[in-house]
């Protein structure tokens, strides 16, 4: 599959994509399910960044330095500085996710 460069994306497409894949997932009847699917659609290094992100930000929130955070998970300085500004412009709901 050819790579996509969502920046090129109109607004439309990239909501249609995102709602495509928030509705597949939302369909699952249990953890089990979902996990199921996922670990059929994600790559191993897939799994391994998206889950890197989530210990990123949870980390974040409990105050550690971006500096012990990269040390501690083996991440780069960009990845740990993109979580940042996300955790930033995200709302509450985002910090209640991630507390869990």
């Amino acid at each position: 599959m050819g790579k996509i460069d969502y920046r090129s994306l109109k607004r439309q497409k990239y909501e249609q994509i995102g709602q495509l894949l928030w509705g597949t997932m939302s369909s699952a009847k249990n953890v089990r399910e979902l996990s199921k699917f996922m670990e059929g659609l994600l790559s191993p290094s897939e799994k391994i960044m998206v889950s890197r992100r989530i210990q990123v930000a949870k980390k974040l929130i409990k105050g550690k330095s971006k500096f012990s955070i990269q040390e501690e998970l083996q991440v780069g300085q960009s990845t740990v500085e993109s979580v940042k500004r996300w955790l930033e412009k995200a709302g509450p709901e985002t910090r209640r996710i991630l507390s869990k």
